[in-house]
């Protein structure tokens, strides 16, 4: 039998054993109680465990709440508004909104005025005034005038040129207002004749050519009436020798154009060209008349200028093609160019002694009638080079051909060819490197087929090779030069025909700027003494070299 102490320690051991085994702590203080009262009794109590509890919590009550709004009120509010008049005095006055000003142009100041005077060989001087108004403006002005003269080796090898021209515009509303007034003088001797057998006086081979002319004209610098465009300008030419041979032309071009579209207008010019011949036995007149209706469409890539010229020539009526297009194969790098047009070209008395200065006179006017129809490729390589190329097939009507006189031979006769054919290959390209260096190159072929009433193409050249450069070697140091290749032309002359030898004619020019002011220069013409002719009996002078003084203020 254990002693109380050791019953008790047993009771506490069950206790703790029944706690963790969960015995509701309820059960174990009754078991704890029973045994408390009854410490004085030894008996041996025993405790029976019928089930373990298992807590649980008691489920809540869910309150279920359902919103819904609130009722729609739709009586509508009487608001009042009581603002109290309040009388504001600011005795400060805003500026007007002004556009804020540029900043000042940085151009230069040009040197509006220049004078260029020089001397060279075969006593030929030279002089260059000119005058100009400068950039800017609602007018401008300018006033040109040039003399140049030589004397040559051969007798009455001598000529001169004076020129005086003055020109004005001016702007108001939109139009721009200009005209000109120009002098030509132009003085040439008939000295090809055959000098070891014939002589003459200055007096009887000598002509002077005079050319004054009035211009007048006026165009928009903005459109007006919904996109017309317009330019007329008026031309009045008062042409005479020395001879008592003297011709008036009164010439009118009137181009007016409407666009229609984006890219596509009408257009219509209007050319007059009317003159009056007279010398000491007749009196003779001259005309062409032309209008020009055209549609013009110009896109991205393309190009089309598609019309009619309908022309009255003395008495006689054409109506002759004027197409022209341009397609962009390879953009701005290759372009289709072809074309057919036609148009009549007058040979007024001063047209054909501007192309031949010693003709002998002047006959009944016969006026010719050009038709080409072309194809060829032009366009620009990279930034610096372009080129154009073309094949043509003219035909020529009642074209001028020029042979020498069956007396002496030192004035020409015109001929016109009733009908001449000819192919023409033409090719140019260009290089520019900014303002500092340009070269160019020209080739034009003449293939004549054949000609109706003449046996050769007189007077006319059939090749012709240019080349010319510019370029600036160092600051304020520039050089220039050309050259040209030409073959020979046939020529009749008291029934007998030949053919002039061809032309290699070279020219170098240089000159160099001193100051802002001043500069020299220096050129030098046929440098290889190149003896040739343009025209039958008549060559060229040999070598010149000419230098002097530029003054710019």
């Amino acid at each position: 039998m254990k002693s109380p102490r050791g019953q008790i320690e047993v009771l506490r051991s069950r206790i703790l054993e029944a706690a963790r085994k969960g015995l509701p702590w309820l059960t174990v203080a009754l078991f704890w109680g029973s045994h408390g009262f009854g410490q004085d009794s030894l008996k041996q109590q025993t405790i029976d465990i019928f089930s373990s509890y298992q807590p649980k919590l008691r489920e809540a009550a869910k309150l279920n709440l359902t919103a819904s709004p609130p009722e729609l009120d739709t009586t509508r509010p009487r608001l009042s508004y009581d603002i109290p008049a309040l009388n504001l005095y600011f005795e400060y006055q805003p500026v007007p909104l002004r556009p804020l000003a540029m900043g000042q142009d940085t151009l230069p100041e040009l040197l509006n005025n220049f004078i260029k005077a020089g001397f060279g060989n075969y006593s030929t001087p030279l002089l260059q005034i000119g005058v100009g108004s400068g950039r800017g403006g609602d007018y401008s002005y300018g006033a040109y005038f040039s003399h140049l003269s030589s004397v040559g080796k051969i007798q009455n090898q001598d000529f001169s040129n004076d020129e005086l021209t003055l020109h004005g515009e001016y702007a108001h509303n939109g139009i721009r207002y200009d005209a000109g007034l120009e002098y030509i003088r132009n003085g040439v001797n008939y000295y090809g004749y055959n000098h070891d057998s014939l002589k003459f006086s200055s007096g009887q081979v000598g002509e002077v050519y005079n050319d004054f002319q009035i211009k007048v004209g006026l165009s928009n610098d903005t459109q007006y009436l919904s996109g017309v465009d317009f330019s007329p300008q008026l031309t009045l030419t008062h042409f005479f020798d020395s001879h008592e041979r003297s011709e008036s032309t009164f010439y009118l071009k009137a181009p007016v154009s409407k666009k229609i579209a984006d890219g596509i207008s009408l257009s219509a010019t209007l050319i007059g060209d009317y003159s009056n011949y007279m010398d000491p036995g007749q009196s003779l007149s001259n005309d062409v008349t032309a209008i020009h209706p055209a549609l013009n469409i110009v896109k991205p890539g393309f190009t089309l200028h598609a019309g009619l010229n309908p022309t009255w020539s003395l008495q006689k009526f054409y109506l002759l093609p004027d197409i022209v297009n341009e397609t962009n194969l390879i953009k701005d790098q290759v372009i289709l160019s072809s074309g057919w047009v036609s148009y009549i070209e007058m040979n007024s008395f001063q047209h054909l002694a501007d192309e031949n200065p010693f003709i002998a006179g002047y006959s009944t006017p016969e006026n010719t009638r050009i038709e080409e129809k072309y194809s060829g490729i032009k366009g620009t390589i990279n930034s610096h080079f372009n080129y154009n190329t073309k094949f043509s097939y003219i035909t020529y009507s009642n074209i001028p051909l020029f042979v020498n006189d069956s007396i002496d031979g030192k004035t020409f006769y015109p001929r016109y060819e009733t009908q001449l054919t000819a192919y023409q290959l033409h090719g140019e390209i260009g290089y520019i490197s900014e303002e500092s260096f340009q070269a160019r190159f020209s080739m034009d072929w003449f293939d004549f087929l054949r000609q109706q009433t003449e046996k050769e193409p007189w007077g006319l050249v059939p090749f012709r090779m240019e080349f010319s450069l510019e370029d600036e070697l160092f600051r304020n140091f520039r050089v220039t030069g050309d050259a040209f290749i030409t073959s020979g032309s046939y020529y009749l002359q008291n029934g007998k025909s030949g053919k002039t030898p061809g032309a290699f004619d070279m020219n170098l020019g240089v000159s160099y700027q001193i100051s802002k002011n001043f500069g020299l220069w220096i050129n030098a013409n046929n440098i290889f003494n190149s003896n040739y002719q343009r025209w039958h009996n008549y060559p060229a002078l040999g070598s010149n070299l000419i230098g002097g003084l530029l003054i710019k203020f």
